[in-house]
């Protein structure tokens, strides 16, 4: 692994955690896909990091993981 890929991983860690801090389980979310319409769904699993460093969360709806830059939290 390369130091580019080092530092991805641990910015992608650091941005899971602090997600984990701030949205709990079960908070509802509007999901933005890069094709189509947004969607309403409820996180069901903390976040974590997939190999690459990308920060990703499981939502209502959707199967695998789901990029937190795609997410915004409904208030």
């Amino acid at each position: 692994m390369n130091d580019r890929q080092l530092m991805a991983i641990a910015v992608g860690s650091v941005e899971a955690t602090e997600w984990n801090q701030r949205v709990p389980v079960g908070t509802p979310v509007k999901y933005s896909p890069a094709v189509g319409p947004a969607v309403e769904g409820v996180t069901r699993s903390e976040a974590w990091c997939l190999g690459h460093g990308k920060p990703v969360v499981l939502i209502t709806g959707k199967t695998g993981g789901v990029a937190l830059s795609h997410l915004e939290v409904m208030t």
